[in-house]
């Protein structure tokens, strides 16, 4: 290589670095206004933060505020739903329903009655005299002082009698559970005077008024204000009954505060479902209590296991037809002592018939 071109060749390099140094200088120019505008917009945000601070502080703590209230609407919202439910029954109550529901109510009173422990003394005097104060209808079928083991080998049962007839008088008895007295007596006469006109032919005008009347009832504001009647007469249940069981001496001590709200929930709710259903419904149902006149002498036999429910009081489990098959129908097996709960029926069609 000659000497021209070692020279040509250091000038283009010196060219080139020169370049370089043109391109970085630019970069580093653009890099420094952008660090400057950056830097501006920052101030700015930074001035406009500082600027609106008394505005967005408010802003969070209304945002806070107003997420508490819908909080609390929810939950209104949640027990308004809760009490719709829990007093408006379905349009269809199916017997299978109604007797699922009546047998499990029976059933969890019957659990709850044999838990308790056994008493001491004779309580047959303070048992009479509880169903005369709280004028309850007695069904104990005879004086239970001369009860073959007298009243304490039947506890359980007459226990039972005494409680369901208690919970039935508030709430099975009346039209709806937790109506008002002046209500009742309303209700009352526009349904006598619907079933009067059922009488007479109308029935296809007034098919249903009579629920529609118990339903429209129910889904008043007025019941609706005093659904807390329910609750009441739930207390007054309880109330009536803790009075009796005060005074009974239990073998042990008993938790009676437990006992009571265990009444309540488990017992009493379910009962005021049930009454509540019954009411509304197309349909009619009667309560009915077989007395000794379905039992002559006060004899239980094998023909009575086919209409009734009959426990052995000395087990207190259901007698089985099954283990009868070889006896006769009139073959007696024991002696009446009480009827513990009445039997529920479904009227039939224009009111012809039970079902």
């Amino acid at each position: 290589m000659d000497e021209k071109e070692i020279l040509s060749v250091k000038e283009e390099e010196k060219i080139t670095e020169f370049e370089n140094e043109v391109g970085l200088e630019q970069s580093y120019s653009h890099v420094v206004k952008l660090s400057t505008l950056l830097h501006h917009e920052i101030s700015k945000l930074g001035r406009i933060f500082g600027e609106n601070q008394h505005v967005i502080r408010p802003m969070q703590e209304k945002i806070a505020q107003l997420k508490k209230h819908n909080q609390n609407l929810e939950e209104q919202l949640q027990d308004c739903q809760a009490r719709i439910l829990r007093s408006s029954p379905v349009a269809v109550l199916s017997d299978a329903t109604v007797l699922a529901d009546f047998s499990r109510i029976r059933e969890t009173l019957s659990n709850w009655v044999e838990e308790l422990p056994k008493i001491r003394e004779d309580f047959a005097d303070h048992l009479s005299a509880t169903f005369s104060e709280l004028s309850l209808d007695s069904h104990i079928s005879k004086d239970t002082n001369s009860y073959p083991q007298r009243p304490l080998a039947v506890q359980s049962e007459l226990l039972m009698h005494l409680v369901f007839c208690r919970l039935s008088k508030g709430l099975f008895e009346v039209l709806v559970p937790g109506i008002s007295p002046s209500d009742n007596d309303l209700l009352d006469g526009l349904r006598e005077g619907l079933l009067s006109l059922q009488s007479k032919n109308n029935f296809e005008n007034v098919s249903g008024g009579g629920p529609n009347i118990m339903e429209a009832y129910v889904a008043s504001q007025s019941y609706q204000k005093g659904v807390d009647s329910v609750d009441n007469e739930c207390s007054k249940i309880i109330a009536d009954l803790d009075d009796f069981f005060w005074w009974i001496d239990f073998e042990c001590d008993v938790n009676w505060d437990s006992k009571m709200a265990s009444l309540s929930t488990d017992i009493l709710k379910p009962a005021v479902s049930l009454a509540t259903k019954m009411s509304c419904a197309p349909a009619q149902y009667r309560w009915k209590w077989y007395g000794e006149a379905y039992f002559p002498q006060r004899v239980v036999r094998k023909y009575h296991l086919k209409q009734f429910t009959v426990q052995d009081a000395r087990t207190h489990n259901r007698i089985s037809l099954a283990n009868l098959a070889l006896l006769d129908d009139e073959t007696p097996l024991g002696e009446l002592l009480v009827i513990i709960f009445p039997a529920l029926f479904r009227r039939g069609t224009h009111r012809i018939s039970d079902v």
